[in-house]
């Protein structure tokens, strides 16, 4: 997944005003909203047009976001996607929307639609597959003729929230899309995020003693499921075993030498995730490479009871559901070890496959042991 970059915590929704530009002369006086917005106005009809063959100007200071409200998207529902302009700079930026007539904006709003779509091409919002297919021109939108101009204060941003499905029908169907934005002209450097839509999945890992149900935490740990799902999806954990038993602690495997030493064999390790999940039992996290925090890759292990000192330590992407699941891991956690913490037994992966997950799967609910 393609780093998002730093995305403001805050959403102004309202426009900021605080211009240095319209303070008087000794700065204790802040000129009227309504005429600083008409001198604003005026400046932009004043403004000389611009036309085809001159350059897009990047404005400094100007940063656009995109962030998601969830990675992973299930078919027919929302596909929610925050828009933002931040204001790095510590003068004001006014905003206009290429090729429309500037008009006073409300008292009260957040980044409009016609801000949105303000790109070159047919909007400024791209979606592409990994199969080359594009997406520019958004259903249901016309250019407007006017759009409301924009007066962001110094270190300030507005934004807004837009189900993109309403605008891009082609994702009420299942895909990996690439979401790119370069608004006002591509004034600015742009953004990019990942999502997916698809239906959501669980894990059925196999073993002797029985199966255990993992339920993906898709939003607190995107991707770290994604890494998980891909490794389940090549049959990696197929054959492998729980090398490490902690007794009445947790389980431990997906180590490709079973020694505790083995990562992805493509070497590939993903960043961490540390989410407010907390580690108790049924909690599945990725075990780490010694003190690095950006080492996780395929090894994993399953808490058998609640560890406080390890949150925010790991990172917990899945838990378990089910009564056969908990009963399994009992099992698992009553074999003897030695004194490396080794099983005495082989506790054998037979194999990790994904199920579609009930409908009822993500439903706001309490979870964990029965």
């Amino acid at each position: 997944m393609l780093d998002n970059g730093p995305i403001p915590t805050t959403m102004r929704r309202n426009v900021g005003l605080s211009t240095l530009d319209l303070l008087s002369k000794d700065c204790t006086q802040i000129m009227p909203v309504r005429r600083i917005l008409a001198i604003a106005l005026l400046s932009c009809w004043l403004a000389p047009l611009r036309t085809s063959a001159e350059p897009i100007r990047p404005i400094p200071g100007l940063q656009a976001h995109l962030r998601t409200m969830s990675y992973h998207n299930p078919p027919g529902k929302p596909v929610w996607v925050i828009f933002s302009i931040e204001n790095t700079s510590n003068e004001p930026i006014t905003l206009q929307v290429p090729g429309a007539a500037p008009e006073i904006p409300p008292a009260e709003m957040g980044l409009p639609l016609s801000h949105v779509f303000s790109g070159t091409g047919q909007s400024g919002v791209a979606l592409e597959m990994d199969s080359g297919r594009r997406w520019e021109s958004p259903a249901n939108y016309r250019r407007a003729k006017t759009a409301p101009i924009l007066l962001i204060a110094p270190r300030s941003s507005v934004g807004t929230m837009v189900d993109l499905r309403e605008y891009y029908p082609v994702l009420r169907g299942a895909g990996k899309y690439r979401i790119n934005w370069h608004p006002y002209g591509g004034a600015t450097p742009g953004a990019t995020i990942l999502l997916n839509v698809a239906p959501y999945k669980q894990a059925v890992i196999a073993t002797d003693d029985g199966n255990m149900t993992l339920r993906f935490l898709y939003d607190e740990a995107p991707q770290t499921v994604a890494n998980y799902v891909e490794l389940v999806e090549s049959h990696f954990y197929d054959g492998m075993s729980f090398h490490r038993l902690e007794p009445g602690y947790l389980i431990q495997g997906g180590c490709s030498r079973g020694d505790g030493t083995g990562i992805r064999l493509d070497g590939k390790r993903i960043p961490s995730e540390f989410n407010d999940r907390p580690h108790k039992k049924g909690s599945i996290s990725m075990a780490l490479l010694g003190d690095d925090p950006d080492s996780a890759s395929s090894q994993f292990f399953i808490s058998n009871t609640r560890q406080k000192d390890w949150d925010g330590l790991y990172s917990v992407f899945a838990e378990l559901v089910g009564v056969e699941s908990y009963a399994t891991l009992d099992r698992l956690m009553a074999t003897p070890v030695d004194d490396a913490g080794q099983p005495r037994r082989t506790l054998y992966i037979r194999s990790v496959r994904l199920i579609d997950a009930p409908t009822d799967a993500y439903d706001d609910m309490p979870t964990g042991s029965p």
